[in-house]
């Protein structure tokens, strides 16, 4: 090639645009997931037991501590409402309380009768308590692969059974709301509730338990909203 030959253009790359998923998965959770705390504190415990690095005591009264705390989401469903009054009454339990010490020495007393408890478990409960969680977990993890929906641009289908059973919705005419119904559920993974009711169906098909649901929402939002606007695109005149 001569000097004087003009070199060819590399043609410039566009960027290209990367659309929405072309479908969602949502997997619904039983309600045993949210002892997750539980089990990851076990495990810790179970370790610094095993090397008896902290004292019985101290781990025993924690753990009794965080397993009643945890229990309390299963207890009670934590509306927005009910949480604020439980924050309030909180809250007005520990002014009610300091008043109290002026006149009475209060927390003197209440730290000689939490200092009086003596809570201990040895290393076999921590590790046989998390071997047992981390089982069930593991079983439930395995199940959601079997048995969760899907959301395209045409239809929901039901994945159900370890057969492969299908049942479908068409998403023409769907409806879709979600519901934070349990502030505590949602601290812990970000569930919520997601409600489909398709034009087709009489029944509504609730899903309870949805991980980062938030998300999941926006991502089927984002899918039905492109497919809308295909759907409703014309074509010009000619």
């Amino acid at each position: 090639m001569s000097a004087n030959e003009p070199t060819p253009s590399t043609p410039a790359t566009t960027p290209v645009d990367v659309g929405p998923a072309e479908s969602v998965i949502i997997r619904p959770w039983p309600k045993v997931v949210f002892l997750y705390p539980t089990f990851v504190l076990s495990s810790i415990f179970f370790l610094l037991s095993w090397l008896g690095w902290v004292n019985p005591t101290t781990l025993g009264n924690t753990f009794m501590t965080v397993l009643l705390l945890n229990l309390l989401v299963f207890s009670f469903d934590f509306s927005r409402i009910k949480s604020i009054t439980l924050v309030i009454g909180a809250i007005a339990v520990i002014l009610l309380i300091a008043w109290a010490d002026n006149k009475w020495e209060l927390t003197s007393f209440l730290g000689r009768v939490f200092g009086s408890i003596d809570i201990q478990m040895n290393t076999g409960f921590y590790g046989f308590l998390s071997a047992g969680l981390g089982v069930l977990l593991a079983i439930v993890w395995i199940n959601t692969r079997f048995n969760y929906y899907e959301v395209n641009a045409r239809e929901i289908l039901h994945h159900h059974g370890y057969l492969g059973d299908i049942q479908r919705w068409s998403t023409e005419g769907l409806e879709m709301n979600k519901e934070i119904y349990d502030v505590a559920e949602y601290l812990l993974m970000r569930s919520g509730r997601l409600i489909f009711q398709p034009a087709t169906s009489k029944k509504a098909i609730v899903l309870d338990n949805i991980a980062a649901v938030n998300r999941v929402e926006k991502s089927i939002n984002d899918l039905l909203s492109i497919v809308a606007v295909r759907f409703n695109q014309r074509p010009g005149p000619g």
